[in-house]
């Protein structure tokens, strides 16, 4: 399948209709309401100067997904990704990181690494960080609550320019200290 991504502009509504067509059970609201994007969206959490947004769209013109990559201006972007569930499993995600991880290093010259977080326990994007060269960073213990209260680990994963323009993967030297 051949992707292409095209920028969010001000297609707030198409925006809307996408992200209340179904739950995204891992992110930090799965079920944004209307109102809550509507506001969001002019407030600049989609565009500006520090985020971009962009659909992932497939080969019929059909919105798939979604990125959005944000504190542009430091040194370490984060991104947050979603695919729409009957698109799920067809290699979008990867395809879609490693897209966003050249973008970034290509237009954003002063990006040293960019990072990205997840719950612990969704596997498919820990399998995309891992297919993509990101490397484990952190688990940050019963940090990440669902509506129901529940509270998940959440797991940090990186790459820096360096890894990625020489293709590499370099382990995290965690200076364990012996006791």
């Amino acid at each position: 399948m051949k992707l292409r991504f095209q920028p969010l502009t001000t297609e707030v509504d198409a925006l809307i209709r996408f992200l209340t067509s179904e739950s995204w059970n891992y992110h930090g609201n799965p079920n944004p309401s209307s109102a809550e994007i509507r506001e969001a969206f002019k407030q600049g959490y989609y565009t500006g100067e520090d985020v971009k947004t962009f659909w992932i769209v497939a080969d019929a013109g059909r919105k798939v997904g979604l990125v959005r990559i944000f504190d542009l201006q430091d040194p370490t972007p984060l991104f947050d990704i979603r695919i729409t569930r009957p698109y799920r499993g067809m290699g979008i995600g990867e395809k879609a990181v490693k897209w966003l991880t050249r973008h970034v290093f290509t237009h954003y010259p002063e990006a040293i690494r960019i990072e990205g977080h997840t719950r612990k326990d969704n596997y498919a994007m820990r399998k995309v960080f891992f297919k993509c060269g990101y490397v484990r960073e952190a688990c940050h213990r019963k940090a990440w609550p669902s509506p129901n209260g529940t509270l998940h680990d959440s797991v940090g994963y990186a790459i820096t320019r360096e890894d990625w323009e020489e293709n590499k993967v370099s382990p995290v030297d965690w200076g364990e200290v012996p006791f």
